[in-house]
């Protein structure tokens, strides 16, 4: 937070805050786990839930080092669980990097094929041998079923995790129709009868339009895609930003705060605490969200022995971790250039069309590229679109994307991305 020169102006607001700060680091569903925490406290002066024995923090960090501005690292893993609560339907990773501002998410596909490791047996006392990956949290049950997700994903990552957040998919009907509904391109028509099993019933059509809470379901319930999980996970990811996009809004946070808490209370577990918001909230201004970026544990989808599973690839993994989680470059030599679908793009309109780096943008993400948002070039336009980049090696597939492209090499001019793509006039 910046330093307050005029305490009488600038009075802390505690509630308001939080909700900014917490919802940026793991956008839609802890800002109601943390949040509407917060806000109860603030309100009646009693804790709303224990910490239910599991100690997890941002590392070492104390309030002293919030204040002091010191920089964070905060990884947060967000499950979306099923009717019953026991199987993770949805799950991820959120990093947030107070010193790079930037905010990662991670999609882990629910089938993802995996060992259960020797801390989640230790755990529960007992071997489980190779299952999917939702089904570690039923193993844990209602007591356990958190922390053993949680170590499980440590294993797979690499990685600690400081928090987690359990969210009901009944939340998420709640809050997209506590903020109007959602505006989501589906990207297909989705049509799936699960009423025999006492589940819910989908029928969406293709095309762009809001949508309340029970679409909004059908939506990230929705599994039947050409590609399997992966295409699951990038309708939720898309799904998901524009849920962040309309509740960080000031207005709808003011307006619909009971709708919060309330949501809070019957489909929210977390073991974000109040000290851990004190803390985080020094860091509002160190938030970028034009700096969101959305990936998925890399693998195939394969059938073993009759089953289905998502097979992740051990190699592009550690390469996702390091560059994400740790700040390490994907390696080179003299005989290779780098994966430019590891590394961040920016998208600017430097042409004469309204809405062409945004469509740009989409159709980059929609070929496995990661991207910022969309930006508008105000210095000199060209005819030609230039694809600017940090170091040689980099950049030269892009080209293809675009009528007349060519790459440069200006480490001073591509800013907080690694590459920087200006449009050209010639781009239509």
């Amino acid at each position: 937070m910046s330093r307050r020169r005029n305490p009488r102006k600038r009075k802390f607001n505690p509630v308001k805050t939080f909700f900014k700060i917490v919802l940026s680091i793991v956008l839609a569903f802890v800002v109601l786990a943390g949040g509407a925490c917060f806000a109860y406290y603030k309100a009646t002066g009693n804790m709303p839930f224990a910490n239910n024995g599991m100690t997890a923090n941002a590392g070492e960090m104390s309030i002293l080092d919030a204040l002091l501005g010191r920089n964070i690292k905060v990884n947060v893993a967000v499950f979306g669980v099923d009717k019953d609560g026991t199987r993770t339907d949805v799950v991820f990773v959120v990093h947030y990097d107070s010193e790079q501002e930037s905010i990662n998410l991670i999609s882990v596909p629910r089938d993802t094929r995996v060992a259960v490791c020797d801390e989640v047996e230790d755990l529960l006392g007992k071997s489980y041998g190779v299952t999917k990956f939702n089904a570690v949290h039923a193993y844990g049950g209602e007591k356990y079923g958190p922390q053993a997700a949680m170590l499980q994903l440590e294993d797979l990552l690499g990685i600690s995790i400081d928090h987690y957040v359990k969210v009901d998919f009944d939340a998420l009907v709640e809050i997209v129709d506590a903020v109007g509904g959602v505006e989501v391109d589906v990207p297909q028509d989705m049509k799936w009868d699960m009423s025999d099993t006492g589940d819910i019933t989908i029928d969406l059509k293709k095309g762009l339009q809001t949508l309340d809470g029970d679409k909004a379901l059908q939506l990230v319930r929705f599994r039947r895609y050409a590609d399997g999980d992966v295409g699951r996970i990038q309708v939720q990811q898309l799904f998901l930003k524009a849920l962040a996009e309309k509740v960080l809004s000031t207005e709808s946070i003011v307006k619909n705060i009971g709708d919060y808490i309330k949501v809070m209370y019957k489909y929210v577990e977390t073991d974000v605490s109040l000290t851990d918001a004190v803390k985080y909230a020094n860091y509002i201004t160190k938030i970028d969200m034009s700096k969101l970026s959305m990936e998925t544990l890399p693998g195939v989808g394969q059938y073993v022995s009759g089953t289905s599973y998502f097979i992740h690839d051990p190699a592009a993994t550690r390469e996702m971790v390091d560059r994400i989680f740790y700040s390490i470059a994907p390696e080179m030599n003299e005989d290779s250039t780098v994966d430019t679908k590891s590394l961040l793009i920016e998208v600017s309109n430097g042409g004469n069309v309204t809405g062409l780096a945004g469509r740009f943008t989409e159709k980059l993400a929609g070929e496995g590229y990661r991207l910022t948002d969309p930006t508008t070039y105000h210095e000199a336009q060209m005819d030609y679109t230039r694809i600017q980049v940090k170091e040689s090696g980099i950049g030269a597939d892009l080209v293809k994307y675009f009528d007349d492209a060519r790459v440069e090499v200006a480490p001073d001019k591509v800013g907080s991305a690694d590459i920087r793509i200006i449009l050209g006039t010639n781009e239509s």
